[in-house]
């Protein structure tokens, strides 16, 4: 049962009880194990990757071209075309976020400037199951390729015969990846990070798969860099009475659908909307095929709060940062600029998330955990490195030499201060 609260105190309790349900999951427990399996990837002991995951040694690692054609036979012209048209709005989305590089020639033919270039290769995980992946890999390896970088690889769990979703395969090709490996959990984290076998090492590895890729990713950081090492998402709806229940209901569904640490949560000022919703999750509920990991993830981190005033629940979104947030309220456009800390924003009740998720920048790869506060969406920005640019004539240097002698000399760099003593032509 979806649980309603009525006042302040309890809906802020609540909230920080949400925002800290990472801290009593396994972590402790799988710690010791992946971090021992890295660290001899990380020594190169001679390590074969099938060795890693024995499931695998009957049959190579690097999907075939073949398998690859034949994915394309083995789903339907109407999801080969969903795919396609979500890769063409996708691209659209991130070709806008290209920062671009600028040079400015100021007086005395003093030169500044700032460059962009993509990192020269990207690892993205992408976890296995009964349903592919597809939204992952799309929002992932979209902005890379825009980005311009050269070579983009997927991992991702087989299943017990070694086959891989004909759905993701195609996906992955349709969104421009180079290499698929069929490479699981810590492995494939391992593989990707150290480079082993015919695995040459990323320079950046993105995407989530649970509480083994999260840790992985955690001890590879700094050999590579990573996206968020948080494995969780949180969704909260903002609602008046204006508000739809069964559009509601259905938004948090939604999100508890993801996983069982998923937190769908709604703010409403409207007591009787309150009850509406937790009625309609209910119904809903019932005729869900994963009714049990999605009742699991509502009971434990899914909540209605009901709220005095737009303004309230404003703060406690921005106290939780989240990682969606929905606003289903008159004149939403209005409170934008109150808003500091939310990965998406979602305008209007009636706009189902799966526009983000294949149309727009895609929250499969937004901060989690809360994380929105100090964390931003991976875009093209995370797959680009910036050089800074400068060259000042002896003119303008001279201009300045004072000066950063006397900061120099204040840090206690003396060789500084001394590189900027006056020259003999």
């Amino acid at each position: 049962m979806l649980r309603i609260v009525y006042q302040l105190a309890e809906a802020r309790a609540e909230l920080r009880r949400i925002g800290d349900r990472l801290s009593g999951t396994e972590l402790e427990t799988k710690k010791e194990a992946v971090e021992r399996l890295l660290n001899k990837a990380k020594q190169k002991e001679g390590i074969i990757l099938a060795s890693f995951d024995p499931t695998q040694a009957s049959r190579p690692i690097r999907v075939a071209g073949s398998d690859l054609d034949a994915a394309y036979q083995q789903i339907s012209q109407e999801l080969l075309h969903a795919i396609q048209l979500s890769c063409q709005n996708l691209k659209i989305f991130h070709q806008r976020r290209i920062p671009k590089s600028w040079v400015h020639f100021g007086e005395d033919e003093n030169v500044i400037g700032r460059r962009y270039t993509p990192v020269d290769r990207v690892g993205i995980y992408v976890p296995g199951g009964e349903f592919p992946a597809l939204s992952q890999i799309l929002s992932l390896c979209i902005p890379a390729k825009v980005a311009g970088v050269a070579e983009v690889i997927m991992t991702t769990p087989p299943s017990g015969e070694g086959q891989i979703h004909p759905a993701l395969l195609v996906a992955a090709q349709e969104a421009g990846i180079d290499e698929i490996y069929r490479l699981q959990g810590a492995t494939a984290i391992a593989a990707m990070a150290y480079g082993m076998t015919t695995i040459n090492k990323v320079d950046l590895i993105v995407g989530s798969g649970g509480l083994e890729v999260a840790l992985a990713k955690r001890y590879v950081q700094g050999a590579v860099g990573i996206d968020s090492v948080v494995d969780a998402s949180e969704l909260i709806v903002v609602a008046d009475n204006s508000g739809n229940s069964n559009d509601i209901a259905a938004q948090l569904l939604s999100q508890a659908e993801q996983n069982p640490l998923a937190a769908a949560i709604l703010l409403t000022l409207d007591p009787q909307l309150a009850e509406a919703v937790q009625s309609s999750v209910s119904q809903q509920l019932t005729e869900h095929p994963h009714r049990l990991s999605t009742e699991k993830a509502i009971a434990h981190h899914g909540l209605i709060a009901v709220i005095e005033s737009i303004d309230m629940a404003i703060e406690l979104v921005n106290q939780f940062a989240p990682q969606t947030l929905v606003l289903a309220f008159k004149d939403c456009w209005d409170q934008l600029e109150q808003i500091r800390h939310a990965g998406t924003i979602i305008f209007g009740g009636r706009m189902p998330r799966a526009i983000d998720d294949y149309l727009g920048g895609g929250s499969t790869n937004l901060p989690g955990g809360s994380t929105a506060r100090f964390g931003a969406p991976i875009g093209v920005e995370f797959f680009l490195k910036s050089s800074n640019l400068l060259q000042y004539s002896p003119e303008a240097l001279s201009e300045f030499a004072g000066a950063l002698q006397i900061l120099s000399q204040a840090e206690g760099k003396l060789a500084n201060a001394w590189s900027l003593r006056p020259r003999n032509p």
